[in-house]
């Protein structure tokens, strides 16, 4: 973290050539760095910019020469994304031009910001708490149509929109009980709407953390294995689903020995999509540990696809298998080679061919049916990261135990001490009250330039 009173700059665009490039400045000197590094072509001085109106003019390098040309606007705290004195420069996207001009505002008088440091400065100054500022980090890494959508939820403030009334209410009661500790008469009065107010904040919270397991589906989205026998059409189903020749096709069994992965989006999630080694007693070491990976990848799947050679009977054993993985999640069976058989009508599983592209489509209905049931509710989800899960967490186990000492009749300080505890778990979320160190890891996890 930076101290309040230096100005930051850093290269706002992603590293490369591109259309435009982005240099961010804020703190106390950027109008005086802005004009060392800008020249509007009306003459302008950047005080004379007004706030948020693009200027048109050259851009300088630290020794004033002109370098390119493009525009620049100029913002007055506190109406600005940081709360600060706040710029923005356009050039072209040319890296050398860009370092060239976070050369230039160095050399007069900016800093490199650190990862984060502009919307940490944003969350310090007030123009949005910290569940909105991890939004903003959310709205970069979105890897999904319905990942953007949440991000843009959260950043919008719906998760501090929900727990400001909680933490309210509580904070009420918290002052209504300390106020009763000192003056006893009044406990037997306002003991029910104690207790009231702590259940309807037990409700609320458990209706939040409900979330948590759509948020983790949204982020990292869905796992869905290809498994079967060797040479039962894994990988030839694996390259039709991603149109491409990604992994290996032979007639030699055993060929797939290591986990190959794709990403696909479907229905608004992001689907990693796995090839496996095929499943028997491994004939070398290399290969057992295809096996044993394999396995590994079929537990931690949401689903698996099942392939099996349509040329050949299941085993019992196999079918066993097949039958041991419905048990505990989605399952799709597939029949492949289909175009291999003479006669189709002897089997009672999906049958499929990488080949004539048969049962393709039924394969893709089956991964847009798992991914919108686990994205049952998305629509109003509020996206929750680990941390706010966990601090949740804690917070309804602080309130569960205020709840039962109220009903066991325990002394007012200890429901008072938990309810407290509580608020300060709901306060850290918000980021209310929260450590430093904690700061730290949240806004180093963001993009220099963010």
């Amino acid at each position: 973290m930076q101290a309040a009173f230096d100005t930051i700059a850093a290269i706002a665009t992603a590293r490369g050539r591109g259309a435009i490039g982005v240099l961010r400045l804020s703190g106390p000197m950027t109008e005086s760095v802005m004009d060392k590094l800008f020249s509007s072509a009306s003459g302008r001085k950047t005080a004379g910019f007004g706030n948020f109106k693009l200027r048109f003019g050259d851009i300088k390098n630290s020794l004033g020469e002109p370098i390119d040309s493009g525009l620049a606007f100029f913002s007055r705290a506190p109406k600005s994304y940081t709360g600060e004195d706040y710029a923005e420069i356009f050039c072209h996207g040319n890296p050398v031009i860009l370092e060239k001009v976070l050369e230039s505002a160095l050399h007069s008088g900016a800093i490199i910001a650190p990862p984060g440091e502009f919307t940490r400065r944003a969350f310090l100054n007030g123009k949005m708490d910290l569940t909105q500022s991890e939004g903003v980090d959310e709205l970069i890494r979105a890897s999904s149509e319905k990942h953007l959508s949440a991000a843009w939820r959260l950043q919008r403030g719906d998760l501090k929109a929900k727990l400001e009334p909680i933490s309210e209410k509580l904070s009420r009661t918290f002052a209504h009980i300390q106020g009763a500790i000192e003056f006893s008469d009044d406990v037997a009065d306002d003991a029910a709407a104690w207790k009231r107010s702590v259940s309807e904040a037990i409700g609320e919270i458990k209706e939040l953390l409900k979330n948590a397991e759509v948020s983790a589906k949204l982020r990292d989205g869905l796992i869905v294995a290809i498994a079967g026998k060797p040479n039962a059409g894994k990988s030839s189903l694996f390259n039709a689903l991603i149109k491409e020749d990604r992994a290996l096709v032979t007639k030699v069994a055993g060929t797939t020995r290591d986990t190959i992965s794709a990403e696909l989006e479907v229905s608004g999630l992001n689907v990693t999509l796995l090839d496996t080694a095929g499943l028997r007693k491994a004939k070398g070491t290399v290969e057992a540990l295809g096996v044993e990976r394999a396995i590994e990848t079929l537990e931690k799947a949401d689903a698996i696809i099942w392939t099996i050679d349509g040329t050949k009977k299941p085993s019992a054993a196999e079918e066993k298998e097949i039958k041991k993985w419905q048990a505990v999640k989605p399952v799709l069976v597939l029949t492949t080679k289909s175009d291999l058989l003479e006669n189709k009508g002897s089997s009672d599983t999906l049958l499929s061919s990488a080949v004539s592209g048969e049962g393709l489509d039924k394969v893709r209905e089956f991964l847009k049916t798992t991914a919108e049931k686990a994205l049952c509710g998305e629509e109003s989800v509020i996206l929750l990261k680990a941390r706010h899960s966990e601090l949740l967490k804690a917070a309804l186990e602080n309130l569960s135990a205020a709840e039962s000492g109220f009903a066991s009749g325990k002394y007012l300080e200890l429901c008072a001490d938990e309810i407290g505890s509580a608020l300060s778990s709901l306060w850290e979320v918000t980021g209310k009250k929260t450590p430093n160190e904690i700061l730290d890891i949240i806004f180093g996890e963001f993009c220099v330039g963010k």
